[in-house]
C-alpha cells in the first residue's frame, strides 16, 4: 500500500518515530594518559577516573577530563554522584595530622568536607569512604572503633552526623561497599566473631542482616561479600565461596544476586583457567534497578604486563558472558580490537557501562558503552469502536540465548476478536485504516490469535500475548538476528469500525545475545 503524506504530516511523523536503538562504544581519549576509571553516576552522565597522581571528572555536559581539586598526589578510590555534583574519597585531612579520612567534594563550592569518624584511628587511618548515594547526600564507609576493629558507618549531609551501623557481634568488624540511591540501604560484609570469615551483610537503616553463602557446606556463615545494590535496595550483587575448586586446586568463587523473595542466586563465573595461580574470583561492580543486569570482572588475580581478569555481563535468563564479545555481537565492532581491563560500574537503568582497557595501539583509555533499550513504545494506537485505545506491551528481554520468555502483548482490545502481530526492522508512523501504521515494509506476520476476554457481549476485556524468544532462537527468520532493532504492532478485527480493523501503538525492541 502507498500513502501520500504532506510536509506538515511528515514533520509530525518524524517527531513521533522512535530513536534508532543502536549500541555505542565510545573511547574517552588519551588527553590524560593512563586513566583508570573508578565510578559512574547512577544516571550514567558522570565518570570519575584517576591516574597515579590526580582524580578527574568527565560528564556528558562537559566531556573533557577535568582535574578535581585537592586530589593531586593522593592515591584513593573515588565515587561520583548527581551528575558530577559530588564525589567521595579517602584523603589526608590537614586539620587532623593528615590522617586518612572519608571526605566529600562539592562541585558547587570546589571544596572537600572531611566527615566525622566513629571513635578512634588505626595507624594513620581515621576512616574510609566506600560509596555515595545518587544525590550525594549520604556517604557510607568504614570507621575505627578500636585500632584493631572497624565498623560500617553512614554519614548524612542533612545532619552532618556519622552513624555507627555496628556489627552482628560486638567484638567483630564490618564494612559497607555500596549504598542504595536514596541512601537507606547499605551492603558489604560482617566478620564472624569466631572464624573471622567475612559474610555478606545488608543494613536497612541501622538494622543489619546476613544474606548467607553459596557454599553448601556452610550456607549461613560461609564466606561471602556484597559489592553492589540496586537503587531501591531490592536487589544486591556480590561474591561467595561455593565449595568448588579450580583444576589447580584454588577456591572457585561465584557471583550472586540476592533479593528477599528468592535469596541468593548463583550467577556463575567466567571460564576458569585450569592453570590459574590463585583464587578464581567473580566480583560484581554494579546491578541494575530491575536486577536483570549485573556487570563486573572475574578470574584469578592479575600479575604482570597484560594480565587481566575478564569483564563480564550477566543478564537474567541468559546467564554470564564476557562483556567484550557481548557488545561486539550487538554491533559495537570498534570494541573488537580492544582489551577490556576493568569494568567499574553501570547506570541504574542498566544501559551505560564504564570501564577502562587498552585500545589497538595498547594505549590505556576509559571507555563508555551505551546499550540500546530493552524495549520502548512509540506511535499511536487507534481508538476502537467502543472508545478504547489498544496498547502494546512487552515483558522480559528479547534474546538469542535466554531461557526466559520475551512476551509481546496487547491490552484494551475488543473481546473475542482475531488479531495478529506484525514486525519489521524499520519504524513508520503513517495514516492507515483510520489509525497509524507503525511498522514499515518489509514486515512479517505471526499466526492469528483470539483475544478472548469476556465470553459474551462487547467489551475491551480482550488481550493478546505472543512469546517471541522461541521464534528468535529457532533461527527461522534472518530478520530476528542479534543486534537487530525490531518494530512491532498488533492488528485486530473491529467489525463496528469503518475499516473493520483496529491497531495498537508500536513497540521497538532490541535482540540481545
Amino acid at each position: 500500500m502507498h500513502s501520500r503524506i504532506s510536509l506538515a504530516a511528515a514533520v509530525l511523523v518524524a517527531a513521533t518515530l522512535p530513536l534508532q536503538a543502536q549500541i555505542t562504544f565510545t573511547s574517552l581519549g588519551t588527553a590524560v594518559p593512563n586513566l583508570r576509571v573508578e565510578d559512574v553516576s547512577s544516571d550514567g552522565s558522570a565518570i570519575v577516573a584517576a591516574d597515579f597522581n590526580q582524580a578527574y571528572l568527565w560528564t556528558t555536559a562537559n566531556p573533557t577530563w577535568t582535574p578535581i581539586p585537592g586530589t593531586n598526589g593522593v592515591f584513593s578510590s573515588y565515587d561520583v554522584a548527581n551528575g558530577g555534583a559530588f564525589v567521595c574519597a579517602t584523603l589526608p585531612d590537614p586539620a587532623n595530622s593528615n590522617f586518612e579520612t572519608a571526605a566529600r567534594w562539592d562541585a558547587s563550592t570546589g571544596t572537600w568536607t572531611f566527615l566525622p569518624g566513629l571513635v578512634t584511628a588505626s595507624g594513620t587511618s581515621y576512616s574510609s569512604a566506600y560509596d555515595i548515594s545518587a544525590n550525594g547526600s549520604v556517604v557510607v564507609g568504614l570507621g575505627w572503633i578500636t585500632p584493631q576493629r572497624a565498623h560500617a558507618f553512614r554519614w548524612d549531609a542533612s545532619t552532618g552526623q556519622t552513624t555507627d551501623l555496628g556489627a552482628i557481634a560486638s567484638i567483630s568488624s564490618s564494612r559497607p561497599n555500596a549504598v542504595s540511591a536514596d541512601g537507606t540501604v547499605a551492603v558489604g560484609w560482617d566478620e564472624d566473631d569466631i572464624t573471622g570469615t567475612w559474610r555478606a551483610a545488608r543494613w536497612v537503616g541501622t538494622t543489619e542482616s546476613l544474606l548467607g553463602s553459596l557454599d553448601p557446606s556452610d550456607p549461613i556463615n560461609g564466606w561471602s561479600e556484597c559489592y553492589a545494590v540496586s537503587s531501591n535496595g531490592q536487589f544486591i550483587a556480590g561474591e561467595s565461596g561455593t565449595g568448588l575448586s579450580t583444576p589447580s586446586f584454588w577456591p572457585e568463587q561465584h557471583g550472586f544476586r540476592w533479593d528477599a523473595a528468592n535469596g541468593l542466586i548463583d550467577i556463575g563465573t567466567t571460564p576458569v583457567d585450569p592453570f590459574g595461580w590463585g583464587t578464581h574470583s567473580t566480583i560484581p561492580t554494579a546491578i541494575s534497578d530491575d536486577g536483570r543486569t549485573i556487570v563486573g570482572f572475574a578470574g584469578t588475580a592479575a600479575f604482570g604486563p597484560g594480565a587481566i581478569r575478564p569483564s563480564f555481563i550477566w543478564r537474567e535468563g541468559s546467564g554470564l558472558s564476557e562483556l567484550q564479545p557481548y557488545v561486539v555481537a550487538l554491533g559495537a565492532s570498534a570494541a573488537a580490537s580492544w582489551t577490556f581491563e576493568y569494568t567499574a560500574g553501570m547506570s541504574a537503568d542498566g544501559r551505560v557501562i564504564v570501564g577502562h582497557g587498552f585500545d589497538s595501539s595498547f594505549q590505556r583509555q576509559v571507555w563508555r558503552i551505551e546499550l540500546p533499550p530493552i524495549a520502548s513504545t512509540y506511535c499511536t494506537g487507534k481508538t476502537n469502536s467502543l472508545g478504547c485505545v489498544p496498547s502494546i506491551n512487552s515483558s522480559g528481554i528479547a534474546s538469542a540465548s535466554s531461557v526466559l520468555p520475551f512476551n509481546v502483548g496487547a491490552t484494551n482490545v475488543l473481546n473475542n476478536r482475531s488479531g495478529l502481530l506484525y514486525f519489521g526492522t524499520a519504524a513508520l508512523n503513517a495514516p492507515f485504516q483510520g489509525g497509524f501504521k507503525c511498522v514499515a515494509e518489509p514486515s512479517r506476520r505471526t499466526p492469528v490469535q483470539d483475544s478472548l476476554g469476556n465470553p459474551t457481549g462487547n467489551s475491551c476485556t480482550g488481550a493478546y500475548s505472543l512469546e517471541l524468544n522461541a521464534l528468535i532462537q529457532g533461527n527461522f527468520d534472518p530478520m530476528l538476528s542479534v543486534g537487530a532493532t525490531i518494530h512491532a504492532q498488533y492488528w485486530m478485527r473491529d467489525p463496528a469500525s469503518p475499516s473493520t480493523t483496529g491497531l495498537t501503538n508500536g513497540l521497538a525492541f532490541t535482540i540481545f545475545p
